[in-house]
């Protein structure tokens, strides 16, 4: 449970080295402690170095609760650069940042800078796992040097799963203007408890009496509590504007945990018949409702 690696994911990703799509990898280091995050980074597509016959297209495959979804998208140039900003993607529990390259394939488009980091714990990072419950100091830091240069630069921090958790302590930002939350992950001590039937029923029969101390146990060890797992009480009081995305099917971000939060600035849509990896991008339809959220804030 404290080591992501173990997991498999239920995407199939895009299997293209970031590089060879314009993605550059890059290291950055906190200035006031020691950690260190990898990321990725690119800027918008131009559409003069585009024909106009040709677009940019991402396809995933994912299964999970009990359904499969192919979300695909293609965008042509004619249709790019209509918003301006920065991105800033976050993948989930054992994900890495490669994962969130086809989402930000669609923020490019848009006309948006995008950084994708490693989450502690995830892909090429080298600091221990801390269930996305502190790395927005770090992200904090990196976000102003990245925006240095850009003073009226606008920036939406996008989280999918554990990775929105982060996106929630970005709020509190003065670096980030609005958040994504792609299927928001529950407070951790509730979230195991649907993670392990969701991914191994067989492990779940042998252990359900004992999740309580195992989830204990991996936080003290992590040194968080659940209380820093818990994203409710940070989008209930927050001052900038949220996109919440669940699905009706997702038993990992059940659309009714997220029912007590009656703030006006925090904008809730179920999308019918999604699987938990599969909100991680968006289709024709799903864009729709993405941007006409991305114009009013």
């Amino acid at each position: 449970m404290s080591n992501p690696g173990i997991y498999l994911s239920e995407a199939q990703f895009i299997k293209a080295k970031p590089s060879d799509i314009g993605f550059e990898k890059q290291k950055f280091c906190s200035f006031s402690t020691t950690q260190c995050i990898t990321y990725l980074t690119a800027e918008p597509y131009q559409a003069a170095e585009f024909s106009q016959e040709s677009s940019v297209y991402y396809n995933l495959h994912a299964t999970g609760n009990n359904v499969e979804n192919t979300i695909s998208h293609r965008m042509t140039p004619d249709t790019f650069n209509r918003f301006e900003g920065t991105a800033l993607l976050l993948h989930g529990y054992g994900g890495s940042k490669e994962a969130m390259m086809a989402s930000a394939i669609y923020f490019r488009a848009l006309g948006m800078n995008v950084i994708i980091p490693d989450l502690f714990g995830h892909g090429e990072s080298t600091e221990a796992f801390v269930f996305a419950a502190k790395e927005h100091g770090i992200l904090n830091e990196l976000l102003a040097e990245s925006l240095l240069n850009q003073p009226n630069n606008q920036t939406v921090v996008v989280g999918h799963s554990m990775g929105a958790l982060t996106a929630s302590n970005l709020l509190s930002s003065e670096y980030v203007d609005a958040a994504i939350l792609l299927a928001p992950m529950m407070s951790f001590d509730v979230a195991a408890k649907e993670y392990l039937p969701y991914k191994s029923p067989l492990l779940s029969h042998f252990f359900h009496s004992e999740i309580d101390n195992i989830v204990n146990q991996a936080m003290f060890e992590a040194g968080v509590t659940i209380q820093e797992t818990n994203l409710l009480p940070k989008l209930t009081e927050t001052k900038k504007p949220v996109l919440l995305i669940n699905s009706d099917v997702d038993s990992l971000s059940p659309p009714a945990y997220f029912s007590s939060i009656q703030n006006e600035l925090v904008k809730k849509i179920t999308f019918n018949a999604r699987s938990h990896s599969s909100l991680m991008v968006f289709d024709r339809d799903d864009v729709i409702e993405i941007e006409k959220w991305l114009i009013t804030w």
